[in-house]
C-alpha cells in the first residue's frame, strides 16, 4: 500500500516538473503514466520484482 502511495506521489513530481518545464501536457501526462506503471508494477520502488 505504501509502494503505491509512493509511485502516485513521484508521478505527481514528474507531471509537474514537467510543466514546469514548459513541456507540453500530453508529454507530462505520458511521463507521469510510465513513471505510475513502472513504480506500482514493481510495489513502488523501481523496476523488478521485489522479494525474490
Amino acid at each position: 500500500m505504501i509502494g503505491i502511495l509512493i509511485a502516485i506521489l513521484l508521478a505527481a513530481v514528474v507531471y509537474w516538473l514537467c510543466t514546469m518545464l514548459g513541456l507540453p501536457v500530453i508529454v507530462a501526462v505520458i511521463a507521469a503514466v510510465l513513471v505510475l506503471v513502472s513504480g506500482v508494477g514493481s510495489g513502488g520502488y523501481g523496476y523488478g520484482r521485489r522479494g525474490i
